[in-house]
């Protein structure tokens, strides 16, 4: 049986996503860019998140043979979205081929750009995986990966400087930056107690304070920061124990939400503008879209049953 995750990660997860929805202005109210700004933090968290859970998968494949391990780990980043992706892309390219008289690939490119972070994810989950296999000590492995943070976050710096915050560059560094902070994190020994969990009195804290930084003008160094402090809450988070399948919905669904932003782009070209409209047709559709997955999985291992 698949082990469950961490419940208030996922929950951090599915509210996050709702982040880059109001940024892209698919919500149900208007969006005023004196909120919430930023809008490439949450998927700064997500890649955080992301290097988190990724450790227990490559340990997993510490001993299998070589190029298996990485296209189990590489694959195991897109096999959660394939469905999705294919379906989503497919609409796409329909409505490019009928409706776009202009360059065709410049407007499937546009449709999708909401995907690099699974390109940018899945590159960067194979290179750790065989950083892993060659360092092959724990200690080094570690030193090299803050080594890479910081080098990433210096390299960022320099990126944001130029004004590129939107740059092929810049999202680069941000993955391989934000990917090994979260593997780090689960190096950290979990503080044990026995009692009362004193580790809810900093997840308690650090939520509203980074709502409140959420509102602020974001210079680099307040990004950053809020980065330090969603790693923290990553970090206390993780040892409190709450858990249960809806909060495994909820994590699995908010992956697609943002995959059908890449969806509901199509309906803002042929013209349909309201946000509420669109949010509201993005989060059916990522729903419909769970609940057929579910279904599959269900019927996918009676069929194994009966074979």
């Amino acid at each position: 049986m698949e082990k469950k995750r961490n419940g208030l990660l996922e929950i951090y997860r599915f509210l996050l996503c709702f982040w880059p929805l109001y940024f892209h202005n698919f919500f149900f109210w208007k969006r005023d860019t004196n909120f919430f700004s930023g809008e490439v933090l949450a998927v700064d968290f997500f890649f955080i998140l992301s290097g988190f859970f990724l450790m227990k998968a490559i340990r997993k494949e510490q001993d299998s043979p070589f190029f298996k391990g990485m296209a189990r780990i590489m694959f195991g980043r897109v096999k959660p979205m394939a469905f999705s992706m294919c379906f989503i892309f497919a609409f796409d390219l329909i409505y490019v081929l009928l409706f776009v008289n202009e360059d065709h690939l410049e407007a499937l490119r546009w449709l999708v750009r909401y995907w690099w972070f699974v390109l940018f994810l899945t590159v960067a989950a194979g290179l750790i995986y065989l950083l892993y296999r060659l360092v092959k000590s724990e200690k080094i492995f570690a030193i090299i990966l803050g080594a890479v943070i910081v080098a990433m976050t210096v390299l960022q710096y320099a990126v944001a400087e130029m004004g590129m915050f939107f740059d092929g560059l810049s999202f680069a560094t941000r993955t391989f930056g934000c990917l090994p902070l979260g593997i780090l994190i689960s190096y950290i020994p979990k503080i044990k107690v026995k009692k009362f969990n004193h580790n809810i009195i900093p997840v308690v804290l650090l939520i509203p304070t980074m709502l409140y930084l959420a509102y602020i003008k974001k210079s680099f160094f307040m990004l950053l920061l809020m980065i330090v402090l969603f790693s923290a809450l990553v970090y206390f988070s993780s040892s409190v124990p709450v858990g249960g399948k809806v909060f495994d919905i909820l994590g699995q669904l908010s992956v697609r939400i943002y995959l059908y932003m890449a969806f509901v782009t199509v309906f803002e070209g042929l013209g349909l503008t309201n946000p509420r409209a669109l949010f509201v047709i993005d989060i059916t559709l990522a729903t419909l879209d769970l609940i057929a997955s579910h279904y599959m999985k269900k019927y996918k291992a009676l069929k194994k049953q009966i074979a």
